[in-house]
């Protein structure tokens, strides 16, 4: 960002540390304001919406690190530099960072540090504002990207010397692309989402203000509008998480039979006139412990595979039965076990020996650009592994494509989930004392708030040594829920370890936007897990399953 296109505004309660600043930077070229105080360095940021704000952390009529965060919160395209003699551990750094600075200078600043730190921050701005411009001319850049790969790819093949290192550039450059397309779609659909969230949101403020007369039942329908909205974003968030073979499965106990038999009519209509589906209920079929989401997620892909293998129409079969490994020597290539199998049998074009070794590789596919990223059977792989399960294809150019999914039996009754929820009925509420452990503010309000709402007491804490002073209070706790994922050194497994140290036998409840991972990965057994985002019904639920468990001991 060249000078005469930037403003700063400088922000310090001592005139002469003022003036200095203000001066090195109008000799770069820079158009700059001066505030001492925190009030008025507000109102010019609204009045003028500066580039840059160079801002003290010690005010007398104010907290810096308090009206960074009121800057960042109203105007997140400004940048902040934070200043002050004050900060002299990471600690304090690292809650200037947190309100939302952008970087900080320890004082006294050299005059050349502080133009360099403020063209670096600018050409950051700059850059973000470029990425931003790129991001929405994404999907026209993916075609003209797509473009040079193709005469990039002929150029490179006619070349006889390092073919093997030109063919896995262009591997590689493919993989890119359709990252890329990938990436477009993903902004389509979340900003699609957003706005319908923030429009119902804004409706309905406009509503509660007076602004304008709406009836209590289009209040209401606002409302379940936004909460569509954000089912649709967490249903995404689960399938990205399913590619990337890092998704928490919601698995329970069900009946294959009836999650087919449920989505028949989706799949016709899916497949269309020219493709006939043909699928019968098998007798006997052995329960498997799966998520049923996830599974007509895997059954959808590979019908819609099906579909586009056989453009002239053709006949798509669902069979499902019981296998076992030990007895049928014909299932050599699957792991040792017993198995309810779904075999999706279609009648296309088939696929060779070359394509099925790549088939399950993410991003891989047969399909023409714009027609599919490679992400389905990758999807279909990373849920049947993640089950404990596997999958086989059979296949051959124009014999047809047999897909079957082997997943293991379970013999645990199967549950409904609305049954479950139905179970607890007004038992959801309570009156106990509820210990609230979430870093993020805006989460940890909502949070408190819907947990009162359904009669308990609440206490909250904002880290995990907060939490542990309140458990060694004189407050009687009778259960945590805790973030599992926090700042400070202390996770929610590591802080509910502590808690039962403190409180032999404390129900646990943790919760985690983040996918399971090695070293924060909870124990269903002694800490149940209610995955991130909730709906006030789930989250009424989980609390009354997670204090009715039965008292567990330290860990």
């Amino acid at each position: 960002m060249n000078p005469p296109d930037a403003s700063i505004l400088v922000v310090d309660d001592d005139d002469a540390g003022r003036y200095v600043k203000a001066h090195i930077l109008m000799r770069q070229g820079y158009r700059v304001f001066e505030a001492a105080l925190a009030q008025a360095a507000i109102e010019i940021v609204a009045n003028e919406t500066p580039d840059l704000v160079l801002l003290d952390v010690r005010l007398p009529d104010g907290n810096g690190v308090d009206v960074c965060r009121r800057i960042k919160a109203a105007f997140p395209q400004i940048t902040i530099l934070q200043t002050s003699s004050a900060l002299i551990n990471a600690q304090d750094r690292a809650r200037s960072l947190q309100a939302g600075a952008d970087s900080y200078l320890v004082e006294p600043i050299e005059p050349d540090e502080l133009v360099a730190v403020t063209k670096a921050l600018l050409r950051m701005r700059q850059a973000e504002q470029s990425l931003r411009q790129m991001n929405e001319n994404l999907a026209a850049r993916v075609v003209e990207r797509t473009g040079e790969l193709a005469e990039s790819q002929r150029m490179l093949l006619s070349e006889r010397a390092g073919r093997r290192e030109a063919e896995n550039v262009l591997w590689h450059a493919q993989k890119l692309e359709a990252v890329g397309r990938l990436t477009g779609g993903i902004a389509h659909d979340f900003n699609n989402l957003l706005t319908i969230i923030s429009g119902n949101l804004e409706l309905l403020q406009s509503a509660l203000t007076g602004e304008r007369e709406r009836p209590r039942s289009a209040q209401l329908g606002l409302i379940a509008s936004a909460l569509r909205a954000v089912e649709h974003g967490s249903q995404m968030t689960l399938q990205l998480l399913a590619f990337a073979r890092r998704g928490v499965l919601q698995s329970r106990t069900v009946d294959l039979n009836a999650v087919i038999a449920g989505m028949a009519d989706f799949l016709q209509r899916t497949l269309g006139d020219a493709v006939s589906l043909e699928f019968s209920e098998t007798p006997g079929l052995w329960p498997c412990h799966i998520d049923p989401v996830q599974l007509e997620a895997a059954v959808l892909n590979l019908a819609i595979n099906a579909r586009d293998a056989m453009p002239e129409g053709g006949k798509l079969k669902i069979e499902l039965s019981n296998v076992d490994t030990d007895i049928d020597s014909r299932e050599t290539d699957i792991s040792p076990g017993r198995y309810a199998r779904v075999r999706i049998v279609d009648t296309g074009i088939g696929m060779s020996g070359d394509v099925i070794e790549r088939a399950f590789e993410p991003f891989f596919t047969t399909k023409n650009v714009g027609e599919g990223s490679g992400l389905g059977l990758s999807q279909v792989y990373g849920f049947v592994n993640q089950s404990g399960g596997d999958v086989k294809i059979t296949s051959a150019p124009n014999t047809g494509t047999t897909v079957a999914l082997y997943l293991p039996r379970c013999d645990a009754p199967t549950l409904n989930e609305a049954d479950s929820v139905a179970e607890f009925g007004s038992g959801q509420r309570g009156a106990e004392t509820i210990l609230v452990v979430e870093d993020a503010d805006l989460v940890r309000d909502v949070t408190v708030e819907m947990i009162r709402d359904l009669g308990y007491k609440v206490l909250s804490a904002s880290n995990g040594p907060e939490a542990l002073e309140l458990l060694r209070g004189t407050e009687h706790i009778d259960l945590l829920f805790s973030d599992v994922l926090m700042p400070g050194g202390l996770s929610g497994v590591a802080l509910a370890t502590k808690a039962r140290q403190i409180h032999e036998g404390l129900k646990v409840l943790l919760t985690s936007g983040y996918p399971a991972r090695d070293g924060v990965r909870a124990n269903p057994a002694a800490f149940p897990m209610l995955q991130k985002p909730y709906r006030r019904d789930k989250l009424a639920l989980m609390l009354r399953t997670a204090l009715e468990l039965p008292r567990a001991t330290s860990t």
